[in-house]
């Protein structure tokens, strides 16, 4: 059943990226194109991100788990500095309001906390001296892992909020798609969760 999960998340991930992408290469360029690929980029790796750590159980699984985990996190921070400056940037250039729509203020809401959990993910793994050494570091782990947890519908109930815009509707008007992807996800990452993992002493 882990295999089974994991692929629902894979597999859920992949058909929202791949369905804005195929969005985004069908019209005509434009500076905005860009937002919604990298943030389609965001979906996908941060939630790779966490599948590829749930399952991982031996020392070696964790060890190779973790650099993956890495690898997309980091990917994760670039592309959604590179989503959010194109986003406001090109409000800036039209003379429009910033985070004035759902979408956008949770936009701003979950930027905010891709940057928090990103740095501290990365102090904890890259200078655990800054938290009292590597037993400190790995004892709060799990304080990470539980606000990824959190995290994670957030970045999903923003790139939701970002189908139900009246440009991306326009171009592809089929809510069941985006609600299939995000089901997989949902049922994979629930069903892959490891109790042990979260419990705080």
């Amino acid at each position: 059943m882990s295999f089974v999960f994991s692929l629902l998340v894979s597999l859920g991930a992949f058909l929202f990226a791949s369905t804005v992408w195929y969005i985004t290469s069908s019209v005509d360029y434009f500076f905005f194109i860009w937002h919604p690929t990298l943030m389609a980029m965001v979906i996908l790796m941060a939630t790779q991100g966490i599948a590829i750590l749930q399952k991982a159980e031996t020392r070696q699984e964790k060890e190779g788990a973790l650099n993956f985990h890495k690898l997309m996190q980091s990917i994760t921070f670039l592309s959604v500095i590179g989503g959010f400056y194109i986003t406001y940037t090109f409000k800036a250039e039209n003379n429009a309001e910033h985070f004035t729509s759902p979408h956008g203020k949770f936009g701003l809401i979950t930027f905010s906390f891709i940057l928090i959990q990103s740095i501290a993910g990365s102090t904890l793994v890259n200078f655990p001296g800054v938290v009292g050494g590597a037993a400190k570091a790995r004892a709060m782990y799990k304080y990470h892992r539980i606000s990824g947890y959190f995290l994670l519908p957030l970045i999903w109930l923003t790139a939701l909020g970002g189908t139900q815009a009246d440009w991306t509707k326009s171009q592809f008007d089929h809510l069941w798609i985006w609600l299939t992807a995000a089901g997989m996800v949902l049922v994979g990452t629930v069903g892959n969760i490891n109790s042990n993992k979260l419990k705080v002493r």
